[in-house]
């Protein structure tokens, strides 16, 4: 599929944010230049979900209307608050949902292991955890080697490294062929979420 723009290098995974503090610090990260966000939360409820969902959504695009805003695993909130849309082991799978994503936003999916690797079947996939992370604890990072293989395989599909990335490791993702990286706890706990958005900005989309 022909997405509308180009798929950010910065990904922002907005996990839990339907406690207010962290929808604050995600609004505040998109302020700051976060250029996409993933609303996930897995203990939410989905009466939950979807009012945070609504809100946050409204909020973001306030602050910035070209933010790209990925929902995960909850299909018809993507659908109607006309978001792009992840799915995962918790969800449906990319045939049964991409008729339902608005044409022209992406839908991502996950993978773990280079068996998981499935080129074509999604707009971009998010490999994880690259490094060890205390979001996996007792999962070890895969390295920098299988993140490479992971590219190579994923062929024309980009590829998002997630797990332990901080800027200095940011650096080493892009060189391994990752077309941008996904960030939890770096942004979302930063002392200073705008220095530390710049920081990523400058090394994954310097001519942004």
């Amino acid at each position: 599929m022909m997405l509308r723009e180009p798929l950010p290098k910065l990904l922002l995974i907005g996990d839990r944010f339907t406690i207010s503090e962290i929808s604050s610090r995600i609004a505040e990260a998109v302020a700051c230049g976060v250029p996409w966000i993933q609303l996930r939360d897995h203990e939410a409820e989905v009466t939950d979900f979807i009012l945070a969902a609504t809100s946050l959504v409204d909020r973001v695009r306030g602050i910035r209307p070209d933010v790209l805003v990925s929902i995960n695993t909850h299909v018809g909130v993507a659908e109607k608050l006309a978001c792009a849309l992840h799915v995962g082991k918790r969800g449906p799978t990319i045939e049964e949902v991409r008729s339902l994503v608005p044409s022209g936003l992406p839908v991502g999916t996950s993978a773990h292991r280079l068996e998981e690797v499935q080129p074509g079947r999604a707009d971009y996939m998010i490999w994880s955890p690259v490094f060890d992370t205390t979001s996996k604890p007792g999962q070890p990072g895969t390295g920098l080697e299988d993140l490479s293989q992971a590219c190579l395989q994923a062929r024309y599909m980009p590829v998002i490294a997630m797990g332990g990335v901080t800027p200095d490791r940011a650096r080493a993702c892009m060189n391994e062929g990752a077309h941008g990286v996904a960030i939890l706890s770096g942004i979302l706990e930063a002392p200073d979420i705008r220095s530390t958005v710049n920081q990523y900005l400058e090394i994954v989309d310097p001519e942004r």
